[in-house]
């Protein structure tokens, strides 16, 4: 977004304006700079996992974890994404084969006792609700640039291989169903499908059940 105004000084008389035009201008040159959010760097801090369900395969240990701390989230993201819609589940997957695991061989789905599957939406449907659910219409590109920066990095990857002995790490985004928005969530299981040449293997984790009630996220 392209910001700019122009003040010229005219008199001694007119000095006055001429401040408060620089005042203005000072002013409207913050706004541009500003991020839509401003998201810490993912290593600052790391996503705790004192409260991680974990479950090891053969090839890789998985853990995972629903965030449901509106505070924590805030502290990260400069938003809840909680009032959004959306709940945010933190997944950690450390390899323990020789052969590096294909990330794109990874689904994920979330289930709530009920047997209903919450949508994983895309990083790029996760950021559009945040916006449209705080109203953000302006901002700069370099700060646009910045945040879509940070917030992909926050994100689980899903293309890539990840080695023997690395990890693989981030944050995935599932709709809260809308019957479920004004209700204590209850336990979860996150389901993660793995299919690769000549194995199939599919992982449940059981997440503990929250007694948040998330808000009414804006319609669509």
């Amino acid at each position: 977004m392209a910001c700019g105004l122009h003040f010229g000084r005219e008199s001694a008389s007119g000095g006055w304006r001429w401040r408060l035009g620089a005042a203005l201008l000072g002013l409207l040159l913050a706004a541009c700079v500003r991020e839509p959010f401003r998201v810490r760097p993912k290593t600052d801090p790391p996503v705790s996992e004192t409260r991680a369900v974990a479950v090891a395969e053969t090839d890789y240990v998985l853990r995972a974890r629903a965030v449901w701390d509106g505070n924590e989230l805030v502290d990260r993201f400069d938003a809840n994404h909680l009032t959004a819609g959306m709940l945010p589940v933190y997944v950690w997957l450390d390899v323990r084969t020789a052969a590096p695991l294909d990330l794109k061989a990874f689904r994920f789905r979330l289930h709530d006792a009920a047997g209903q599957t919450w949508r994983l939406l895309s990083v790029r449907q996760s950021e559009k609700r945040l916006m449209k659910s705080y109203g953000i219409r302006a901002y700069s590109v370099d700060g646009y640039q910045t945040f879509r920066r940070r917030y992909t990095d926050s994100c689980f990857p899903t293309t890539g291989t990840v080695a023997a002995g690395e990890r693989a790490d981030g944050f995935l985004f599932f709709e809260i169903p809308r019957a479920r928005r004004d209700l204590p969530a209850g336990t979860l299981w996150l389901e993660v499908e793995r299919r690769g040449p000549g194995s199939h293997t599919v992982t449940r984790i059981e997440l503990p059940a929250a007694d948040v009630v998330t808000s009414s996220a804006p319609k669509e």
